[in-house]
């Protein structure tokens, strides 16, 4: 039976979600009149499978294994269960059967859901649920979804958070006549074994929620939608309360889409009083009709979108997958959504040409400006191929240098995205021949130069050329310092001119804002590692900092050198010090600076974690989320959510909710100013791959090329796809990754591989050829466990002088191991992880530690299963 056979045998019984609307509006004073009760159906357009389409799957795998026949029509696998598998077969109830046939445990249940839901956006149909919610017209929602969509959508398009109770014993406690938006889950959430799908399960409602339900009824009618009324439980509750007069006053609604099949319980269900039924399309199309009926608009972006954070949704609902702009009203929501994003765009595009200074100028017409958008929305979406085509096309006809250098730029960055260098280098030159003293055209070519040597190259003919452009001496030492870690060194880099190159450059331009004072840290740095000698780094540092205190002790960096100095000296009470300092010049800066100084607090508290100090640095962290508790809440940037996913790991050792967290990292605009770390956390444990390629090529665009392949590499290797992952690591190689990072990484793929002998190969010449500083602890550490491994020897000195210098460091534990000294590598193991948690998933990547020295530490956190990728 389907809607169509309930029109002709029931016509009373039909209303209209115009109808409906009416009904919603018609309220008493602020109580809505009705709650909303979602099912699978609403599931679908967030890219979940419905019911029907997990039974289609089920049923016939299970066919083919039981009858060892191929699967032909549902007619025939059908009856043949009816037949022959009776035993746990119910027809009427294919869902919960087969599942429960499926899976056997309830853990093995669990992560199939989770599987099922794990990154899923809600649909466009969730905002307007939500607006709805915020006008008052709905405040409880009861679902049999495991999803977390509802929550999700209250989160990304409400300033309200809802209560939401995924379990039974946390129903209890819910009001009635609370105005707080309420979620509540009547089979359970994923993230729990006792989740109810399976036929046993959904036979009976839990006590607490069963009796909410009845309560919320008294008050309340309901709402169906995207619900087929499978579930017995939920079914007798309905029968008991259509016996009661006191119960359903208002009614229920249950939505029903064309072609869905109607079950024998829910018939009989739609023929009692007070019940009727409503012909939908579909969830999304629904609710955004209900949406304009009641509130007489459609969205309102200013309130519905904090839009930094909203651009995935966004993108998805403009995509619209699922053609819901076949509808009237999704339509006309959807084209606001794209001239919203559209009116974003067009900001970023004038911010441009206005420090281009090219709006002023009489030569710039409206079609440039159209075909520079057409043009930067064609490279946002990736369609290179067009891209190239409109940028060669408008340089042909373009008159302008100023215009043909917007145009070029924008055909090197779709070469660069392609890794089409060679072509884009060509580009390169051309703007350089238009203008031979644009530092901006110079520096741009110097970015697509791949290797070092032809950097070193090119940057010292610039030296010359601009001999008084502070700039250019800026960026000749950090290419140089780069050089120094770059494959076939030759110690050609002499440190005492790059700090003469520095000292030049602070003389042009003396100001804070120059980066010459944070490069003379770094030289200094160097200087340090080349001659083993902290002292005196420590002197020059101080007196850096005082020579920038005399100009502006408050300046942010200013600041950020103290925060260098304090980690340099791994000085907790002088970071603490610092902080308290921080939060007074806080209290009397201009809201520009306060976000700075926010940042530079949160930056300060991750590095506590270093200093060793648990205690310290956790009653450090604990004031500042709880100090600083509102900007935590409505910041837009992706630092304060690593912070708190940091925070879950290293402290409270909640990986579940460290996770979550990243994922609102994900969505924020400057996330790719942290991805790396991001990613880290993405990938501990289960790692969540999806969202760590998202991410990455999120980022692609603003990093550099060998960052963007050394965290593709990261997830080759998660993925044990050795062969993709050693390529990848060589691409980082070529596009300018430091040589030790690189032979670090290199050798890391090998020990996986079980190579050893071409970890022997790559590092025995190798290590004695990288600057002083290089991470030679960690190659060393490679290197003797491939002998160790081939030959089952190792060179003692050397492992040994690795604990000499890492100090107690996380090197020191591996080379305890080698040197099969038990006790100490434990205790050093416990002192580390104990201090920061985070460790406990870095040392499980490590070839070097057996995992018997680990077992003990998976016990004492979150159960990490439960976010499987």
């Amino acid at each position: 039976m389907n809607i169509s056979d309930l029109i002709e045998q029931m016509p009373s019984k039909r209303r209209t979600l115009k109808d409906l609307a009416a009904y919603i509006k018609t309220k008493s004073g602020n109580s809505p009149n009705y709650s909303m009760f979602l099912g699978a159906g609403a599931s679908v357009t967030s890219g979940i499978s419905s019911g029907a389409q997990l039974v289609e799957e089920w049923r016939k795998e299970i066919y083919e294994l039981s009858s060892s026949s191929l699967y032909t029509d549902v007619k025939t696998a059908r009856q043949y269960l009816i037949d022959k598998e009776s035993a746990w077969y119910d027809p009427t109830n294919e869902y919960s059967s087969l599942f429960q046939k499926k899976f056997d445990l309830p853990t093995q249940r669990r992560r199939f859901v989770e599987k099922q839901v794990d990154s899923k956006l809600p649909s466009i149909g969730y905002s307007y649920l939500v607006s709805l919610f915020q006008s008052a017209y709905f405040d409880t929602v009861f679902t049999t979804n495991f999803d977390d969509l509802i929550n999700e959508a209250f989160y990304q398009f409400s300033r309200e958070r809802p209560t939401l109770c995924a379990h039974d014993s946390s129903i209890k406690g819910v009001s009635v006549n609370s105005s707080r938006p309420k979620i509540i889950k009547v089979h359970g959430d994923y993230l729990f074994d006792s989740i109810k799908s399976t036929l046993n399960e959904t036979e009976s409602l839990e006590i607490n929620t069963k009796e909410k339900l009845i309560e919320f009824t008294k008050k309340y009618g309901i709402v169906f939608i995207g619900y087929a009324g499978n579930d017995r439980s939920i079914i007798d509750v309905l029968n008991y309360l259509l016996r009661q007069d006191e119960f359903l006053g208002n009614g229920i609604y249950w939505c029903i889409r064309k072609g869905d099949e109607i079950n024998p319980d829910l018939h009989k269900i739609l023929k009692r009083d007070r019940v009727y039924y409503i012909e939908i399309d579909g969830f999304d199309e629904a609710l955004a009709e209900l949406h304009y009926y009641i509130i007489g608009e459609g969205l309102s972006l200013e309130s519905n979108f904090k839009s930094t954070k909203r651009e995935s949704l966004l993108a998805n609902f403009i995509e619209d997958p699922y053609n819901l702009n076949n509808n009237k009203y999704i339509s006309q929501d959807i084209d606001k959504l794209k001239n919203h994003t559209n009116r974003l765009d067009i900001s970023n595009l004038i911010n441009e040409l206005s420090s281009e200074n090219y709006l002023n100028k009489t030569g710039f017409t409206e079609v440039d400006f159209r075909n520079l958008l057409s043009l930067d929305m064609l490279m946002k979406n990736k369609k290179f191929d067009e891209a190239e085509k409109e940028a060669i096309k408008s340089l042909s006809s373009c008159s302008s240098d100023d215009l043909k250098n917007s145009y070029l730029s924008r055909l090197i960055e779709i070469y660069h995205q392609q890794e089409k260098f060679g072509l884009a280098l060509e580009q390169a030159e051309i703007t350089i021949e238009m203008d031979e003293f644009s530092i901006k055209n110079n520096l741009r070519k110097l970015s697509l130069l791949r290797d070092s040597n032809s950097k070193m190259e090119f940057i010292t003919i610039l030296l010359d050329k601009f001999k008084y452009s502070y700039e250019i001496k800026n960026q000749y030492v950090i290419e140089s310092l780069n050089h120094r870690f770059s494959k076939g060194y030759n110690n050609d880099v002499p440190l005492d001119n790059l700090m003469r190159k520095l000292e030049s450059s602070l003389s042009i331009n003396p100001s804070l804002e120059n980066m010459a004072w944070d490069l003379t840290r770094k030289t200094l740095k160097a200087i340090k590692d080349t001659n083993d000698n902290n002292k005196d780094y420590k002197e020059e540092l101080s007196k850096l900092i005082e020579e920038m205190n005399k100009r502006n002790p408050s300046h942010i960096n200013t600041l950020e050198m103290r925060m260098n100095s304090c980690i340099n000296d791994a000085d907790i009470d002088k970071a603490i010090s610092l902080l308290k300092e921080l939060d007074e010049f806080y209290k009397t800066s201009s809201n520009k600076k306060k976000e700075s100084l926010f940042e530079l607090m949160i930056s300060i508290n991750r590095k506590l974690t270093s200093f060793r100090n648990r205690a310290k640095a956790l009653e450090c962290s604990k004031e500042l989320l709880e100090k600083y508790g509102d900007k935590f809440e409505k910041s837009e940037s992706a630092l304060p959510y690593l912070f708190r996913a940091e925070y879950y790991v290293a402290y409270d050792r909640d990986l579940k909710k460290a996770k979550e967290t990243i994922l609102k990292a994900v969505d924020c605009d400057d996330v790719c100013n942290w991805v790396q770390s991001c990613l880290d956390i993405l990938l501990f444990d289960n790692p969540d791959l999806d969202n760590g390629l998202r991410l990455i090529e999120k980022c692609r665009p603003d990093i550099k090329d060998s960052k963007y392949y050394l965290m593709q590499f990261q997830i080759s290797v998660q993925r044990n796809d050795f062969e993709e992952a050693n390529g990848l690591i060589d691409k980082a190689l070529a596009s300018g990754l430091n040589y030790d990072d690189y032979l670090i990484n290199k050798s890391f793929v090998h020990l996986h591989e079980d190579a050893n002998q071409k970890v022997l190969n790559l590092l025995s010449q190798e290590i004695s050829k990288l600057a002083p500083g290089a991470g030679k602890e960690a190659l060393i550490i490679n290197r003797e466990l491939a002998n160790k491994r081939a030959t089952s020897k190792i060179n003692k000195v050397d492992v040994q002088n690795v604990i000499g210098r890492d100090k107690k460091g996380p090197a020191s534990v591996a080379a305890h191991i080698l040197l099969d000294e038990e006790v100490p590598a434990r205790r050093l193991l416990d002192e580390i992880i104990n201090n920061d948690f985070s460790y406990y998933y870095t040392f499980l990547r490590w070839p070097v530690i057996p995992r018997k020295y680990l077992d003990k530490y998976s016990v004492t956190c979150v159960n990490t299963d439960k976010l499987s990728a």
